[in-house]
């Protein structure tokens, strides 16, 4: 009766093994396959999950909601070195995944949104004392920035299994919004990860205001 949620799916041949997993329950406990896809199960980081048919086969028909994990690019560099170029279509095609119905969202740091977008868009990794050099892998899989935003928002909403009161603004759900210091849709591509909010809106209420130049947070 629990959803199989927080899965992490790192290769494909472990996203294969768990979908096994889930249908030897699932001829346990005599549960269809429309039961599977109302409880929404998810993968999480997908570093090199790729493409391979029949796994792709089997997330599109239980409905799993691939929740990747952006700075893992990062990783995905490092085990291309290692494991040779047969490794590279694997780092996280998002755009393919998206044309092919399947249904995404990305993890975030806190509030930091703008750094896995900038990820998602270019295809290029952030730097950290880890990994200080970027890369970019894959460029032909970079979204567009409103498919991003959705990832975030919209699709954000199915995942948690509250799009009746969240991710998007409309009447009967709650008005949660952010003011930000400027054009999402319009900023030269590498401003995004410098975007700031300020003001945020929760539940219809003010919770925090930069407007006058000094932070304040609400109660």
């Amino acid at each position: 009766g629990w959803r199989p949620v927080g899965v992490h799916g790192t290769s494909s041949h472990g996203v294969r093994l768990y979908i096994q997993m889930l249908e030897d329950a699932m001829k346990e406990a005599n549960l269809s396959a429309e039961h599977i896809r109302g409880l929404r199960t998810t993968m999480e980081h997908n570093t090199v999950l790729g493409t391979p048919d029949d796994v792709m086969a089997k997330i599109k028909e239980y409905g799993i909601i691939l929740n990747v994990n952006t700075p893992y690019l990062d990783w995905t560099s490092v085990l291309i070195k290692d494991y040779g170029e047969v490794l590279r279509p694997y780092a996280m095609p998002v755009k393919t995944w998206i044309e092919d119905g399947i249904r995404v969202t990305f993890e975030a740091r806190g509030t930091n949104f703008w750094t896995p977008i900038h990820t998602l868009v270019t295809r290029k990794t952030a730097t950290s004392p880890v990994y200080p050099e970027s890369v970019v892998l894959l460029p032909e899989e970079a979204i567009d920035r409103v498919t991003a935003l959705k990832m975030a928002t919209t699709w954000a909403s199915e995942y948690m299994l509250a799009e009746d009161t969240i991710g998007t603004l409309e009447p009967g759900k709650y008005a949660d919004f952010a003011v930000l210091d400027r054009d999402y849709f319009t900023i030269p591509v590498d401003d995004i990860p410098n975007m700031k909010s300020v003001m945020t809106g929760l539940n219809g209420k003010i919770v925090y205001d930069n407007s006058s130049g000094q932070d304040r947070f609400t109660e």
